[in-house]
């Protein structure tokens, strides 16, 4: 498994860090034939409006997650991967929400 990329500053206090996705396969022999994936999801780290840690995650549009979670319903686009753009907008459950486009966060 690769190691985890550099945390990105998308500014306004958020930053983020690339997900993969490296199955056990030896654990997890249906997923033969299935390839990892080096960007899988994204996690953005924030403060909540109590002002402690927090951190959302987004699972990208791609062949593979397609394939591996065929009935979920939420996953976002790339437009851009640099700068990164993604869409649609990005809803945390602390109540955070808002845009990556060209690379910052832009508040909803």
């Amino acid at each position: 498994m690769p190691p985890h990329t550099d945390r990105i500053d998308l500014g306004d206090g958020h930053t983020a860090e690339w997900e993969g996705w490296y199955p056990d396969r030896e654990l997890n022999p249906q997923l033969a034939g299935i390839p990892d994936v080096d960007r899988w999801g994204l996690v953005i780290f924030h403060k909540n409006p109590a002002g402690q840690d927090c951190a959302g995650f987004v699972t990208l549009d791609g062949e593979v997650q397609r394939r591996v979670e065929p009935n979920r319903a939420n996953r976002w686009t790339v437009e851009s991967w640099d700068p990164l753009t993604l869409s649609p907008s990005v809803l945390c459950s602390c109540g955070d929400h808002g845009f990556i486009r060209e690379g910052r966060w832009v508040r909803a």
